[in-house]
């Protein structure tokens, strides 16, 4: 599948101790593993990877809400406090493995064995992410789990001088003020209580 040109996309990211981390940045290797990262290239060093969504809802649910069951939960200062939600364009178009949809059917696969499966099966669908980034594409692309109307993306390094700062949305800082009112909102609407 291929994303075109001046594709807007959302991510929800960490702005790192010195608070200089910017949107467009990737995860060099760090923290737990995920659905598709992380994976070693050739030389034995892990491939960088950034997570986007379409929507600011699905990137959000895919983010601070991940660890939640879809009848809800409760999420803590220490998940969100420290997250910005913000808005990056592509600057190429941008080629990935479609894992949603026909693309699901190409590989005769459905998503309970793939991208709706619990983190005990990461080590097997990370492998579907490594053989995108052998065969030289730039990413994947699936159906949220969080949000099953809302499109995940996860990008490799290749793809890393392709996205740009974008002005078309307002970045949300959910430590505090409209934009915690923001999650608020949202996350009640799906049955999640937000601790201050």
């Amino acid at each position: 599948m291929t994303i075109p040109e001046e594709t807007l996309l959302h991510r929800v990211y960490g702005a790192g101790p010195n608070g200089k981390r910017l949107p467009t940045s990737s995860n060099p290797g760090i923290g737990e593993p995920t659905r598709f990262a992380f994976f070693d290239d050739e030389h034995g060093v892990p491939v960088p990877v950034l997570y986007a969504a379409e929507d600011v809802e699905t990137a959000v649910c895919e983010s601070v809400l991940h660890h939640l069951p879809a009848a809800g939960g409760t999420v803590f200062p220490r998940q969100y406090a420290d997250r910005i939600a913000a808005g990056i364009t592509t600057l190429r178009p941008l080629q990935v493995a479609s894992f949603r949809g026909v693309g699901l059917r190409h590989f005769g696969l459905d998503r309970s064995q793939l991208t709706d499966t619990e983190s005990t099966w990461y080590a097997d669908t990370v492998k579907w992410a490594e053989a995108a980034w052998k065969a030289g594409l730039d990413g994947c692309v699936w159906t949220s789990r969080r949000l099953d109307s809302g499109v995940a993306y996860v990008f490799f390094d290749r793809a890393k001088d392709a996205f740009g700062l974008t002005g078309r949305v307002s970045p949300k800082v959910f430590l505090n003020g409209p934009d915690l009112d923001w999650l608020i909102n949202f996350c009640a609407f799906i049955n999640v209580d937000v601790e201050l």
